[in-house]
């Protein structure tokens, strides 16, 4: 934590009437180190939930208990997908990784290769589209991109 944001805390509380040094009462040395700490621990919580109130993994540990009891790749696949945390374009475009977010199977312009893509991309299994089998899709994909 930055001086100034200590300095902060100080002034906060003592326009609160919060005294920590008097000359009757002397508080136990880590007193005030305390205090700060459960101050910057509220603040980093609280900011940290509105980080994360518009990400799609915000819910991260009900998202695994959906998928933790299917089969290994299954349950990826389905946490990959679900989270937007997935190796298809449009995130590695996201992540500075790809330069484009078109797909790289079929290189259609002015497709993205996301969950939808999958669904019409014409170098996938049609059968598998028409099942709306995403994630035999997704993993054909990825397959495909290597």
């Amino acid at each position: 934590m930055n001086t100034m944001a200590c300095n902060e805390i100080a002034d906060k509380l003592a326009k609160r009437g919060i005294t920590l040094h008097s000359k009757e009462t002397l508080l136990q040395d880590d007193t005030l180190k305390k205090l700060l700490n459960r101050k910057m621990a509220e603040k980093y919580k609280q900011e940290a939930n509105e980080l994360a109130a518009t990400k799609k993994w915000r819910d991260i540990h009900k998202i695994w208990a959906e998928y933790k009891g299917e089969a290994r790749k299954e349950a990826v696949g389905n946490f990959r997908l679900k989270t937007g945390h997935d190796c298809l374009a449009a995130h590695l475009q996201k992540t500075g990784i790809y330069e484009s977010s078109e797909c790289t199977i079929c290189q259609m312009p002015n497709s993205t290769m996301d969950k939808e893509h999958l669904l019409h991309c014409p170098k996938l299994d049609i059968d598998q589209q028409v099942l709306k089998n995403t994630i035999k899709l997704y993993w054909d994909a990825r397959e495909m991109t290597r």
